[in-house]
């Protein structure tokens, strides 16, 4: 039987944002499931790496994601602007990833924000290019793995 490990995490994280997006949807306007080729509007967020390792037992296959995360986006903010909402929503997700730990179906995995990383992202194009904002939540900590434990056949 085919394993669906990666699409059911993948299914449970975009659960999460879109659980965000429906509570405060002026704070996160868009969930993608893979980088887009544009933000037309931000904040948004994206799926990012999935990366994995895979490691066989005699019976047993144990997939456990080392390189899955979520970006946030955000426009570049004025310094005069008192408040910043990209450290809100970040602020926000980490209460919401913490309470939805057993959100991938099956049960057999946790998915267990580990770790949070700011960055510039740019967009380059033909003419031109932009920069954003952006936040990087980690889900691979090797302490705290997203993984399941499947039976080999």
């Amino acid at each position: 039987m085919p394993t669906t490990f990666r699409s059911d995490v993948v299914a449970a994280i975009r659960a999460v944002l879109l659980a965000q997006q429906a509570a405060t949807p002026t704070q996160l306007r868009a969930v993608y499931t893979a980088r887009p080729g544009a933000f037309p509007e931000t904040p948004c967020a994206y799926i990012g790496n999935r990366d994995e390792t895979i490691r066989y037992g005699s019976s047993l296959r144990t997939r456990t994601m080392t390189g899955l995360t979520v970006v946030i986006v955000d426009r570049l903010i004025d310094a005069s602007e008192t408040t910043d909402r990209l450290d809100d929503l970040v602020d926000l997700l980490i209460d919401r990833f913490t309470a939805a730990y057993a959100a991938v179906t099956g049960g057999g995995s946790l998915v267990q924000l580990t770790s949070i990383s700011d960055t510039d992202i740019t967009l380059t194009g033909e003419a031109n290019s932009a920069t954003y904002r952006g936040c990087i939540l980690g889900f691979g900590d090797p302490a705290n793995p997203t993984f399941i434990t499947e039976g080999r056949t």
